[in-house]
């Protein structure tokens, strides 16, 4: 079976720059062959892979240990490859502000890197379609999203700029996540208020997807409950968390990538054209003010966004 996806990462997302060091965060949770990949593709390209393993981190944005936050800062580009997700940390956030350039890949398999799987994805062609949403919560002053399953959430976006995530990190300093590509924005707080359905996948929260939906219940900007026979996933993410500032819905964003399934690999499910997905916690690289200790994303599928009472984007569909 051949997997394409390693060169798109390599050319297209990252641009790989001879004899540049290429950091390949680990611990012991990351899929081996898929770091063997990396390896032979970075070196192949006559730049330096360098492997950085660490302990799986605890909550989602943990900090790395310090010889690792050091490492970063001397690459020329990094890979996050480790079980939980660490590109929101302040290491990684140095290390872009030094010029790395930076791939969050937590959780990726074998099998991500698939012919026809979510990166082997054009990423140039896709990101008009990513700023296209973008600019539509750039505009807006309210949004209302729903689903089938029974989501319905409204709130204030007003003056909060539309984040775009195109999967592209070629330029010095430049921060993405392949397979997503996404664009959304951070709520104003306070806001927001209604249900939201999570039938895809709580990301990084025991093996997805789903089996049965997890329902979450919004008041003015905080959730104030959880319903469903899977719930504890989330909730013991949130006590492992121990900030009370978790309630805090953070995110609301779009996927946008038209190979990505609701499938195991979290990257891959929040990527996927037609899935919304909200997030608890942190909002500052949305442009919120709550700066907590991590970011949880939930996944919906289906999703329909609305603003300011028209149709942005309809299970994958957007509107002229």
């Amino acid at each position: 079976m051949k997997y394409p996806g390693f060169d798109t990462v390599l050319d297209s997302c990252l641009r790989i720059r001879p004899g540049e060091e290429v950091l390949l965060l680990t611990d012991e949770g990351t899929d081996a062959q898929v770091v063997a990949g990396l390896v032979d593709g970075v070196s192949s390209r006559r730049a330096v892979p360098v492997i950085a393993a660490m302990r799986m981190p605890f909550i989602p944005g943990a900090e790395p240990p310090a010889a690792v936050a050091a490492a970063l800062l001397s690459a020329g580009a990094a890979i996050e490859l480790t079980s939980l997700f660490i590109g929101s940390s302040r290491a990684r956030q140095r290390a872009s502000a030094a010029g790395v350039r930076y791939l969050a890949m937590p959780g990726v398999e074998l099998g991500t890197f698939r012919s026809g799987g979510p990166l082997t994805v054009d990423f140039d062609s896709q990101r008009a379609v990513a700023v296209k949403v973008g600019t539509a919560w750039d505009r807006g002053s309210g949004f209302r999203l729903t689903s089938p399953a029974g989501t319905d959430l409204r709130g204030s976006i007003e003056n909060r700029a539309g984040r775009v995530l195109d999967g592209i990190a070629r330029a010095d300093g430049q921060y993405m996540a392949p397979p997503d590509i996404e664009a959304g924005t951070a709520p104003v707080e306070e806001t927001t208020s209604g249900v939201a359905v999570i039938d895809g996948d709580l990301l990084f929260m025991g093996r997805g997807p789903l089996p049965e939906p997890v329902v979450m219940h919004f008041e003015d900007g905080r959730m104030v409950g959880v319903e469903g026979t899977h719930r504890n996933r989330l909730l013991e993410m949130i006590a492992r968390c121990d900030d009370d500032r978790m309630s805090n819905l953070a995110e609301v964003s779009m996927g946008l990538n038209p190979l990505g399934t609701i499938c195991g690999v979290p990257m891959e499910t929040e990527s996927a054209l037609g899935t919304a997905h909200i997030a608890l916690g942190n909002s500052i690289a949305y442009g919120g003010t709550v700066d907590a200790t991590a970011h949880l994303d939930c996944v919906m599928a289906a999703a329909t966004l609305e603003i300011d009472g028209e149709v942005v984007i309809s299970d994958g569909e957007l509107t002229e």
